[in-house]
């Protein structure tokens, strides 16, 4: 199965080793200090940050990311920019960056996006990549393949049939895009409270991600992290979101055909037969 495919009908697609470790253990160094600068040394002192020094701290997260030489490095890095132009047929846009050195495990299931399109050419896609080898007792993170082909849609039908306001806001999109961010606002929550209860505990998927892997998703996919067995150790992850720079427009829903037939310029493809094998090899 091409690739993109696999993205399209699981909503993920895994790729060992795609990052470089020295950019990694570069960009981990600068994220400790900053860290520290803000009184956050671990998990608890992180979780005892006021919501004052909470927000100043996310504010400098987010400028470390978009002006720090090696952030940036590590974020464009030319192997995972080529992979997102083949699967956009574009050029991506970031549109948001965040690392984390201690996520905490036992995160309900959840989606990042609803009411968009649930498959590609929504061009939309986040990448959850490893900064370090990810321990299984850390509360590994997971996802459900399938379900922004299948669950989220019907929730958020069910949600739109629920709610006729909601419904409305819907119906303006194709004329009024920017209704789709009330819509999100709104709505959002409300899908997401359906999922956990709505998922088949036995379809997760969890990885054994190591240093340098990253995992390429669809933000409509059902996802968490498992229950953290050991307290003490980290899982040190940075997650962008791209989107493609030459197409913003929010669109309904398409049909996944529509995006396998989306014209690829020859110089943004990559030959990544050696990344899959080496994949196949390890798992």
């Amino acid at each position: 199965m091409d690739w993109r495919e696999e993205f399209c009908d699981l909503g993920f697609v895994v790729f060992d080793r795609l990052l470089p470790h020295d950019l990694i253990d570069a960009h981990v160094a600068e994220v400790t200090a900053l860290l520290r600068d803000h009184g956050a040394n671990d998990a608890l002192s992180l979780s005892q940050l006021s919501m004052t020094a909470d927000d100043a701290l996310m504010v400098d997260m987010l400028a470390l990311h978009e002006r720090s030489e090696n952030a940036r490095h590590l974020i464009f890095d030319r192997t995972a920019q080529a992979l997102l132009r083949q699967l956009f047929g574009g050029q991506p846009a970031l549109a948001m960056a965040r690392s984390a050195l201690w996520e905490r495990g036992n995160m309900r299931a959840h989606v990042d996006t609803a009411f968009r399109s649930p498959e590609p050419p929504y061009a939309l896609c986040r990448t959850w990549c490893a900064l370090e080898d990810i321990h299984p007792e850390s509360g590994r993170f997971y996802l459900v393949p399938g379900t922004h082909r299948s669950l989220v849609p019907r929730l958020c039908d069910e949600v739109l049939a629920e709610r006729p306001e909601l419904f409305a806001l819907f119906e303006q999109i194709e004329h009024e895009p920017q209704s789709w961010f009330r819509l999100r606002n709104w709505g959002w929550p409300l899908v997401n409270a359906k999922v956990p209860e709505r998922i088949d505990g036995n379809a997760k998927i969890s990885f054994d991600l190591n240093k340098g892997d990253v995992i390429f998703f669809n933000p409509a996919v059902a996802h968490g992290t498992l229950a953290c067995a050991d307290p003490s150790l980290t899982r040190k992850m940075m997650v962008c979101e791209w989107t493609m720079e030459k197409d913003m427009r929010l669109q309904r829903r398409a049909p996944a055909e529509d995006f396998l037939e989306l014209p690829f310029q020859q110089e943004n493809l990559i030959d990544i037969r050696p990344i899959l094998a080496a994949r196949g090899a390890m798992r």
